[in-house]
């Protein structure tokens, strides 16, 4: 199976935030300092997810951002500086092993229309359309 990432972008951009997050960084010199553990805790309350231990070392000992995008409050809330693709309502949604959907797509791929099957190119091209819709390929 291919995937088509442009499809999976587009299905993923709703949710994102466009505001001052979005654009550019100011200029900075150095890194941003470290957040302290309440605002930690309050970026992941807003965001309803648990940084993982190894982030959440880097955001009290190191800095709020440097190698990777700073994490920061704005007007719209918590949120990753330079950010404006991430669809915040998928944080807290589990990302499904492979093999949760696998046997799924095995019987998708083996319902795929073929052409032969098919007497008319319309007939074809709808099932065929109709079958790509529910692979979610757009």
């Amino acid at each position: 199976m291919t995937t088509d990432w442009m499809a999976a972008y587009q299905r993923m951009a709703r949710g994102r935030r466009f505001d001052e997050l979005s654009r550019p960084p100011a200029r900075q010199v150095a890194s941003p300092p470290p957040l302290s553990e309440a605002e930690i805790c309050e970026a992941e309350a807003e965001l309803d997810i648990a940084f993982p231990e190894q982030y959440r070392e880097y955001l009290l000992r190191q800095s709020a951002g440097g190698a990777v995008n700073r994490l920061c409050r704005s007007a719209a809330g918590w949120g990753w500086h330079g950010d404006s693709s991430t669809n915040y309502d998928l944080l807290t949604t589990d990302f499904p092993h492979p093999d949760s959907y696998r046997a799924y797509e095995d019987e998708l791929d083996a319902r795929e229309p073929l052409t032969q099957d098919f007497p008319d190119h319309n007939a074809y091209r709808a099932a065929w359309e109709q079958w790509d819709a529910e692979y979610g390929v757009e």
